[in-house]
């Protein structure tokens, strides 16, 4: 499959749709776009279902994700 513009990485999350990471520019401003993708015979391309915020969130967002794999692992302990 081919990557879409900015594209970083996708997980499958069933047959047919993906959670696209990408890094996007817009008005001079970077922003992390975590969006639904899906690729199937009558559509192909982004959804609305996902978030765009700008690049100066990342280090909280990635405090969050800390915090979701913490919290996974005391769920399986």
């Amino acid at each position: 499959m081919e990557k879409v513009e900015g594209e970083i990485g996708r997980i499958q999350i069933n047959p047919t749709d993906y959670i696209l990471f990408s890094v996007k520019e817009y008005k001079g401003k970077s922003y992390i776009d975590l969006r639904k993708y899906v690729v199937s015979d009558s559509y192909t391309g982004f959804t609305k279902q996902g978030i765009r915020f700008s690049v100066d969130l990342f280090p909280e967002f990635e405090e969050k994700i800390g915090m979701v794999k913490e919290a996974l692992s005391n769920l399986r302990a």
